[in-house]
């Protein structure tokens, strides 16, 4: 989430969701959950139904074995940590709750599986000053500032630091990715603060070859991508073939809640910018590497984003959700923020957090079954 949300507040009420047409007895029945269910029903969408995973969430990521979600959440010292759950919710297990001594009691966010399921790569707030308010709320993981990378051997609980940026206000990690084959890790950096109440900062997408060797993680021939002019850019990852970088950035504009999609084709040097439409943001490739699945608030008459799909060039734009249609019958005005998900390794689900609070990252886990057929074409 870019970096001038820590100035911006936008006051969005209770999100939750459920079944299309029955309601889950342990989330408040809110105007929220009514439009977001009777979303489920539209005509424009993809969806079969919805499910609530559960009344509170954060950044998620699905195993490649499809068996486990990772995701963060807010606990009661108002610290983010990870917890590993089922896709339905259940055996949920908190994998960083007790790692205190090696991480500090900062924020703990932004999970990533490695493809052999056995390490998660991850973000963790610096030890450096933590506890003063403005420190933590620029750590919270969808900031990402004074922040760094670690890696986490799941069957040991042991933690190893990947990167070591400065502790000063430059600092800053987001969205590490793990290449499709496991060989590669790849993150935005940020090296510039962003100037006081205004702007997000600079960053650059950093590439590394990741390997082990006597059994600790590196990272090496560590390679830095800044495809346009310096601004925001959050990483997505790397295409099947590892030679695309797919990436959402602001250098082309300066207005809020405005970001573009872009790919950078590294060998080629070459640019796309795939959608430009309001905003782009938390793109993934499908698992049949035919499609993109991405946020945006394109379409949205009344504001708020949905979940788009779009062959890998940008072209055929497809609405899969829609929360946010003052058109039907059972929207109640609210403002819906579609945030970071993950797709099932089968791409029949999709595992998504709707953000309740842009300030605090505050938000629901949501589960979204989507129609057997959702990569095909739209209308022409």
């Amino acid at each position: 989430m870019r970096i001038f949300l820590l100035i911006i507040s936008a006051m969005v009420g209770l999100v939750s969701v459920t079944h299309a047409g029955e309601m889950d007895s342990s989330i408040a029945a809110t105007p929220e959950l009514t439009q977001i269910v009777g979303s489920a029903r539209s005509p424009h969408g993809r969806v079969k139904k919805i499910t609530p995973i559960g009344a509170s969430g954060g950044r998620v990521s699905w195993s490649h074995d499809g068996e486990y979600i990772l995701m963060d959440r807010k606990g009661e010292d108002g610290y983010y940590d990870i917890y590993r759950i089922r896709p339905d919710g259940s055996d949920e297990i908190c994998l960083t709750c007790d790692q205190q001594a090696v991480l500090g009691r900062g924020h703990i966010g932004q999970p990533e599986w490695h493809p052999s399921g056995k390490y998660m790569v991850f973000q963790a707030q610096k030890k450096y000053r933590q506890g003063r308010w403005g420190r933590d709320l620029a750590a919270t993981p969808g900031f990402g500032r004074h922040s760094d990378l670690w890696l986490m051997e799941l069957a040991t609980r042991r933690c190893f630091r990947l990167t070591d940026t400065p502790e000063d206000d430059t600092s800053g990690v987001l969205h590490p990715h793990f290449s499709h084959d496991g060989s590669k890790l790849t993150w935005g950096e940020m090296y510039r603060a962003p100037k006081f109440l205004h702007g997000f900062g600079e960053w650059k997408i950093q590439v590394g070859d990741f390997m082990f060797e006597k059994g600790k993680p590196v990272l090496s021939n560590v390679k830095s991508y800044v495809p346009g002019k310096a601004g925001w850019y959050e990483n997505h990852g790397l295409s099947l073939d590892n030679r695309t970088l797919l990436f959402t950035s602001t250098f082309e504009n300066d207005k809020a809640f405005h970001s573009n999609l872009y790919r950078y084709l590294i060998d080629q040097a070459r640019l796309d910018r795939l959608a430009d439409k309001k905003w782009n943001e938390h793109a993934m490739y499908s698992p049949s590497w035919k499609r993109i699945v991405w946020m945006t608030g394109q379409d949205n008459q009344k504001g708020g984003t949905d979940y788009w799909s779009m062959n890998l060039d940008g072209s055929d734009k497809v609405r899969l959700t829609d929360f946010n249609n003052p058109n039907l019958p059972t929207y109640k005005n609210k403002l819906i923020v579609s945030a970071d998900a993950s797709l099932s390794p089968d791409g029949k689900f999709l595992m998504a957090y709707l953000q309740v609070n842009l300030v605090t990252q505050e938000g629901v886990t949501i589960l979204i079954e989507l129609e057997d057929d959702w990569e095909r074409r739209g209308k022409k």
